[in-house]
């Protein structure tokens, strides 16, 4: 046989070949006995090890997936540190020089754990109703992440425990033909790894101690007692493609990951990393026995869709083009069931949810100022877990499988009957779509072999439709939009309604006031309304502090000189855009409506730019307008009156109106069809 360094030395000595002689030095060198199996060693080992896993969480998965199908309970993953003596240069004592999974399932007979180790080699593919299928799953995940794979397995604690190897180790491969059949060695008697035995004997021990004293700190009722009677153990040996080194932030990541991934399957299943058991994450934050869940009434989540849909799942028979139909009725799904094109029927559920204002998030903004949470707030939690799950999470069997942040969202996906669906942007990080769907179903999803993708088909978007999902979830986008814009006017008039709060355009009125040196007495009505409002407010600040008549007065002389100028607000359906008052009685204030055009058009736009001239210049001119009319007495008084009440304040109302229908550009683009 020719050995791949001889080929390639040959191939440089010479003029490039054609495609058709390196086919023939290929195939000269596969030798006179070449059965041509399926799986063709080196090459195909090297090619299968860069399969398609995101991360070491991802990966790991598929371990704990085949657990679980076995029986398993309870899944315990030991990280293996290394020692003084046997850590590398520049290796930290935090880094993880090996991984554990073991699990109290009923274990593996002998040739059982040699075959799982072999691509295809499980027991489930006819009966693909579980989380485990396609027996890809331990050989994949365990060689995309170490070159070392050992499979321990007994099914009695009356027998020794059996170990099977696979090694593609250099020095291991570099004995296998680069073409041709590679086997599974046989399984020996072997003990487990010491790591493994003293972190079960660690773990047994911090558990009786914590059953002694259920109050003792980091006391946890999910971690049980490890008893290793039966089961397999599966140990990736200096795993040397780990996303994360350390095993501080591996555990992390597994912990995030998990508890997300097998939130429906931890009610009766316990999974332990690293002697932390994984609490259930739900993306939606519906669960009410999951991490960062919040009851709705005091800010949590709430559910605005919920739907079971029945579908039925076909394949044309001349042309193979795959079909997904909703169906309506029993008589619907009697048919389909009889019917020789239909392969599967199941269901589908549908659940949104909505998250509100601050619920997840790393800031809320307010006046232009953020206001970070902490990293360890359930606010900071809930927004990593949302970043890395904005779009559709599709759950098969329980057990999610993967989130779709790509829509349909172009003209011809509409045009096509796809749908009408938001764009995923920043608000989607704000409400959920969830799918949960059977088994029967894999092929209209599109589940891969390592179940770490979905790619449903077009029909399951029309399905969607029938079922008046995109509107939903466009009624979703809509919500966080506008919630947040009205919040943001609020908390925007909070901050320039704030007594303590500076406003140069106040402060500017008073000062201008001063340089024009005038002092115009008020006419005589008018002084007896300011008297009023002065009584007024004495009174008030009587009652508020408990100070005397004449400390009350001073007080309120004092607030006057410190601000005689003031903007304040006022909320009246139909009422004028904006009225001048006396204040305290020494005050000039401009009063605007929040309910008025002028305000929701215009004024509460100013409040939210990130420089506040624009607004100040306003205020001032509202302020000389307030200062003119509650100085004026008698037909000058009552011309004021008139023109701000019957003119203005109309003129602008209907004038905002139109503007805004002008600048709203296509009316279905506003999408009034959609109710808040």
């Amino acid at each position: 046989m020719i050995a791949t360094a001889e080929i390639e030395t040959d191939t440089m000595s010479k003029a490039p070949q054609t495609e058709i002689e390196r086919q023939k030095t290929t195939v000269a060198s596969l030798g006179k006995d070449f059965q041509f199996p399926l799986f063709n060693g080196r090459h195909a080992i090297e090619s299968q090890r860069k399969s398609g896993y995101k991360n070491t969480a991802r990966a790991a998965r598929e371990i704990i997936d085949n657990a679980f199908e076995s029986g398993a309970r309870n899944v315990w993953l030991a990280f293996d540190r290394p020692g003084t003596a046997d850590r590398a240069k520049h290796e930290r004592k935090d880094s993880v020089s090996a991984i554990a999974f073991i699990d109290d399932g009923p274990g593996m007979i002998p040739e059982m754990a040699r075959y799982a180790l072999s691509w295809g080699g499980g027991t489930r593919f006819e009966n693909p109703t579980g989380i485990g299928r396609f027996g890809f799953g331990l050989p994949n995940s365990s060689i995309n992440q170490t070159r070392r794979v050992e499979v321990y397995t007994r099914t009695s604690a009356k027998q020794s425990w059996i170990r099977v190897v696979l090694d593609i180790s250099p020095e291991r491969l570099d004995k296998l033909p680069v073409t041709g059949l590679v086997s599974v060695d046989a399984p020996s008697d072997a003990p487990l790894p010491s790591f493994v035995t003293d972190y079960a004997k660690r773990h047994n021990e911090y558990v009786k101690r914590c059953n002694d004293d259920p109050n003792r700190k980091g006391s946890d009722p999910k971690l049980k007692l490890m008893s290793l009677a039966t089961g397999t153990v599966v140990v990736w040996v200096k795993p040397d493609r780990l996303t994360a080194r350390s095993a501080a932030k591996l555990k992390e990541m597994m912990l995030d990951d998990f508890g997300v991934v097998y939130r429906y399957l931890l009610e009766d299943f316990n999974l332990v990393v690293d002697g932390t058991a994984v609490k259930k994450v739900d993306p939606l934050f519906l669960n009410q026995h999951s991490l960062y869940y919040e009851k709705p009434e005091d800010g949590g989540a709430t559910c605005t869709y919920d739907k079971e849909l029945t579908v039925a799942y076909s394949r044309d028979p001349e042309t193979g083009a795959q079909h997904l139909e909703l169906l309506l009725s029993v008589d619907d799904v009697r048919q389909a069931r009889v019917s020789p094109s239909v392969e599967g029927v199941g269901t589908v559920s549908v659940k949104i949810s909505r998250f509100p204002v601050g619920f997840a998030g790393e800031y809320v903004e307010t006046g232009g100022v953020k206001r970070y949470f902490a990293k360890d707030s359930d606010q900071y939690k809930r927004l990593q877990i949302r970043k890395k799950r904005r779009g559709v999470s599709f759950v098969r069997a329980n057990r999610e499988i993967d989130t779709v942040d790509v829509l349909p969202t172009t003209a011809s996906d509409k045009a096509s009957g796809l749908g009408d669906w938001p764009v995923l942007q920043g608000y989607a990080l704000h409400w959920g779509i969830e799918v949960r769907f059977s088994p029967q179903l894999d092929e209209a999803f599109g589940i891969g072999n390592d179940k770490q993708t979905v790619n449903p088909i077009e029909d399951f978007w029309r399905v969607l439709v029938k079922a008046e999902v995109d509107r939903a979830a466009r009624k979703e986008q809509k919500y966080q939009q506008e919630e947040r814009e009205r919040n943001d006017q609020e908390e925007a008039v909070r901050q320039a309604t704030n007594p303590d709060q500076s406003n140069p355009a106040t402060e500017a009125a008073a000062e201008a006031e001063t340089a024009m040196g005038r002092n115009r007495p008020l006419p005589p009505e008018r002084v007896e309304e300011s008297r009023k409002r002065f009584e007024e407010a004495v009174d008030d600040t009587t009652k508020a502090t408990g100070q005397t008549r004449d400390e009350a007065e001073e007080a309120v002389k004092r607030e006057a000189a410190k601000k005689k100028y003031a903007i304040q607000f006022f909320d009246a359906e139909g009422g004028v855009f904006y009225m001048p008052d006396f204040g305290n009685g020494l005050q000039r204030v401009a009063k605007i409506n929040r309910a008025h055009p002028f305000f929701k058009s215009f004024y509460a736009d100013l409040v939210k730019l990130p420089h506040p001239q624009a607004r100040q210049a306003v205020d001032l001119i509202l302020l000389a307008l307030a200062k003119a009319e509650l100085e004026a007495g008698g037909d000058v008084k009552r011309m004021y009156e008139h023109q701000r009440e019957a003119e203005w304040s109309t003129f602008l109302k209907l004038g905002f109106n139109i503007l805004d229908q002008l600048q709203s550009g296509d009316p279905e683009a506003r999408e009034e069809d959609i109710d808040p």
